[in-house]
């Protein structure tokens, strides 16, 4: 029972970090079907401006469109902000880094799953709507069961590192592939905090 509820929590973490990695994706579809000026290219009044959300009737595509955008923003944003409470700024523990080689994970490949979206997304068509939440639903289970979902451009631009050594360990971390690789070499001790499995964040220990 221990071991079951263990795993639903990794999955659960896992779930929420890979949903966190599609919050600009989720950002340019607002951007991309928002509307602010009116017909005469004036700025919307209020009331005109949360009209376009259910202007087509509560269960429209556009308006399911918009309801689960938003939840989804809102899911991104707590899944971030517990990562970064939960994890980043957790004590850790003292240990030695594994590995000789390190690389970059590439996460720009990842942008290209945005690609579909953007180009394709309808959001008066049910039948739109309902391929691109099959395509982010298989997405998901091949990145959640094969632990990709750290592949998170959010922690790129938070100015972290994402390194696979050649041990099958990843390191998301603010040293530079060098440094670790130093690090590892040496011996030297660093702060280690697991996140699930073979995945950690790893931060020098203040002197």
């Amino acid at each position: 029972m221990r071991k079951v509820v263990m795993r639903l929590g990794q999955n659960i973490i896992k779930s929420v970090l890979y949903l966190s990695s599609f919050l600009p994706l989720f950002i340019l579809l607002l951007i991309q079907n928002l509307q602010i000026l009116d017909e005469k290219n004036k700025f919307m009044g209020l009331k005109a401006f949360f009209y376009q959300f259910h202007s087509d009737g509560y269960l429209s595509p556009a308006f399911i469109f918009w309801s689960v955008v938003a939840m989804f923003i809102i899911l991104s944003i707590l899944g971030i902000l517990a990562f970064f409470k939960l994890y980043v700024k957790s004590v850790g523990v003292s240990s030695k880094v594994v590995g000789d080689t390190f690389r970059r994970a590439d996460t720009l490949g990842y942008i290209v799953t945005y690609i579909v979206p953007l180009m394709s997304m309808d959001i008066t068509s049910f039948r739109s709507l309902l391929l691109n939440f099959l395509l982010f639903f298989i997405i998901g289970v091949f990145y959640i069961k094969n632990n990709q979902f750290f592949m998170n451009p959010i922690l790129n631009l938070s100015g972290y590192n994402i390194l696979e050594s050649d041990t099958g360990i990843v390191y998301i971390t603010k040293l530079s592939p060098r440094k670790v690789k130093e690090k590892a070499n040496e011996g030297e001790k660093i702060i280690s905090i697991n996140i699930v499995e073979d995945i950690y964040i790893i931060k020098e220990i203040k002197k």
